[in-house]
């Protein structure tokens, strides 16, 4: 299947941005998956039309029968501001006003079948600029999952080249029209030469994407509110891309992370998300991170080793290295502690922690098992299926038994 998808501009001031996806596959039935379709809360799809085949829409899903057909409708945004991302549906919320138009994750068709594809932006307002993750590195399928797109007026990014082990990264920093950073960007630059330098020599050499937009766009303090509280904002990782949508509100970062400044949050949301192309909880990561789990993975494990293992490392360097995040480890497991305290479910950065004791009493670590997985990985580019992998690894890379207790507990939990 061959893709090439347009968003169009020219209707921004009307609240509008129209899609025209047009395909070019083997005859027969083929499924997309467009979340703007229900996901309401001041979106609408409109102008729904498909051309050159015969279609059926159930719920979020798109059935196209045809060969060579084009997909085609636009979307209408009632919100002027940053909302975040949806609590019970992967959708990042767009929203344009006269100044910025912003549209990411959802409100494109997500194929459900391999194919290549090109991306184009049309009728940018003179003057504007694009900052997106679609743009650099070229357009690929992984893509269409997660993605954000900003274009605003009188914007200009902030470069910086880091030279790593085995590439160079362009990594640059956009902050939202009419916002400002409690950081000069060259503070950010040199955070993230010392911690993707110690990210390499801990686990392995960096060698995921080359090019890295960092886009800092900050919701209102009522954000919640004005979205029906159906949404969140924290950030994103994305195949060439790292956005942030909190706002610099001190009481949704103290109650949310517990958190004491904004810039603790861009530091660890930073640290957070770019450990995230070391370990991922997309399962059409493949591209973008070295560990991912397959579609099928038990949840229990997901939140294991791609949320709590990121967790539990970027923590530790950033109470260390960032004056700004310190004692952030023992918050995040005093937080835990609590929340296991109250609901009496396992939590998994308190297995990790189980786990990195019994390796280093063993004379290993957990960070070495880090390693010895992303290693594996690297070269087997395969999807883990379960917590099992884990403890594979630590059997035949560190040639240490687990405890058996706690591999059971881990591999049981759904």
């Amino acid at each position: 299947m061959q893709l090439h998808t347009s968003v169009h501009l020219e209707n921004y001031l009307n609240r509008l941005l129209t899609v025209t996806m047009d395909v070019q596959s083997q005859p027969g039935e083929h499924d997309f998956t467009l979340y703007a379709l229900s996901v309401e809360n001041g979106i609408s799809v409109v102008n729904w039309q498909v051309t050159g085949g015969t279609e059926r829409l159930d719920g979020s899903t798109i059935h196209v029968t045809g060969a060579a057909f084009q997909i085609q409708y636009s979307v209408e945004i009632q919100h002027q501001v940053c909302l975040g991302s949806g609590i019970e549906i992967e959708f990042t919320y767009p929203f344009i006003n006269e100044n910025e138009i912003f549209f990411g994750s959802g409100i494109l068709p997500v194929p459900q079948e391999p194919c290549s594809a090109t991306f184009q932006l049309v009728g940018l307002p003179g003057g504007w600029i694009e900052f997106s993750s679609l743009a650099p590195g070229g357009m690929h399928p992984e893509k269409f999952d997660e993605f954000f797109c900003y274009c605003a007026a009188n914007g200009t990014p902030v470069t910086h080249l880091y030279h790593g082990q085995a590439q160079d990264v362009t990594f640059r920093l956009l902050t939202q029209h009419g916002k400002s950073l409690p950081m000069p960007a060259q503070a950010l630059f040199a955070f993230f030469d010392g911690y993707m330098g110690w990210l390499e020599r801990s686990l392995i050499p960096y060698s995921r994407a080359n090019e890295i937009n960092f886009l800092v766009l900050q919701a209102p303090a009522n954000f919640a509110v004005l979205a029906n509280r159906q949404t969140f904002a924290t950030g994103e990782n994305v195949l060439n891309g790292i956005a942030c949508y909190a706002p610099p509100d001190l009481d949704y970062l103290s109650g949310y992370f517990g958190y004491t400044s904004y810039a603790q949050f861009l530091y660890e949301g930073l640290a957070h998300e770019l450990l995230h192309y070391y370990t991922t909880a997309s399962s059409n990561g493949r591209e973008k991170s070295v560990l991912y789990p397959s579609p099928h993975c038990p949840s229990y494990a997901v939140r294991l080793i791609a949320d709590a293992l990121n967790i539990y490392f970027y923590s530790q360097y950033v109470s260390e290295h960032v004056p700004e995040a310190r004692d952030s480890f023992e918050t995040w497991v005093a937080r835990v502690r609590s929340r296991q305290q109250k609901t009496g479910r396992r939590q998994p950065l308190l297995d990790l922690q189980i786990l990195d004791e019994h390796l280093q009493a063993k004379g290993s670590s957990l960070l070495v098992l880090f390693r010895e997985m992303a290693r594996l990985k690297l070269h087997d580019r395969q999807p883990y299926v379960s917590a099992k992998f884990l403890f594979d690894t630590m059997r035949t890379q560190l040639n240490i038994l687990p405890i058996q207790a706690i591999e059971d507990d881990i591999l049981t939990q759904a």
